[in-house]
């Protein structure tokens, strides 16, 4: 689940594939704003074309989820969690006739159980914070990538939630500007991740 009113940007259905904009619909008819903006659903959809076993943590009403379902090759699976019931059922329910699609209800570390992937878009409060890389790292094959919305382009590498990416030796991490006032983050598990490991030095990053 995003943390920003993305729905205003939903404004035509003949823009978005069919399942995305059911994803819409069903998030207002819920009166839920929240969901990710077009251009982070573009991403995703552009990301799963390469995924094998996709994940993702948050899932609301599915915005998310249909966007990954739009780009995903055959053979691909995507698990995602939802730890609203109410919002897990009705996810469930969109995607019902997909077996490609797993909606599960209750904590993000259920997605323990179903890993590694190759791709997680982490949409839930799991992504800020010190320590917050280290819990999903077991969620990543080595090399696998990490999709991380809702930041906001110009807070520098000072910013805290950045910086615990940025700086963190598991992963290859870089900013990207998608809007004017949205960007995400894109990082990749090291082959080498060590589950729990310090931060690197600046010198260690640039090696690495």
């Amino acid at each position: 689940m995003t943390h920003q009113p993305g729905l205003p940007a939903y404004d035509d259905p003949r823009r978005f594939p069919p399942r995305v904009w059911q994803a819409v619909e069903l998030s207002r008819a819920n009166r839920f704003p929240l969901a990710c903006i077009p251009e982070v659903g573009r991403l995703l959809q552009i990301c799963a074309r390469g995924a094998g076993r996709i994940c993702e943590l948050g899932t609301a009403y599915g915005v998310g989820s249909a966007w990954i379902d739009s780009g995903m090759r055959s053979g691909a699976i995507l698990v995602t969690v939802e730890h609203d019931p109410a919002r897990a059922s009705a996810a469930a329910e969109l995607f019902a006739d997909s077996p490609a699609i797993e909606v599960l209800s209750g904590d993000w570390s259920l997605a323990l159980d179903r890993g590694p992937f190759s791709l997680l878009f982490s949409d839930s409060g799991i992504k800020r914070a010190a320590g917050d890389p280290e819990k999903l790292l077991p969620l990543l094959d080595p090399g696998g990538l990490i999709v991380l919305d809702d930041f906001t382009p110009g807070y520098g590498q000072d910013d805290p939630a950045r910086t615990v990416w940025f700086e963190n030796r598991n992963y290859r991490a870089i900013e990207v500007p998608l809007t004017l006032d949205a960007s995400v983050i894109l990082a990749t598990k090291r082959a080498a991740a060590v589950r729990g490991g310090r931060r690197g030095s600046r010198s260690e990053r640039e090696r690495g």
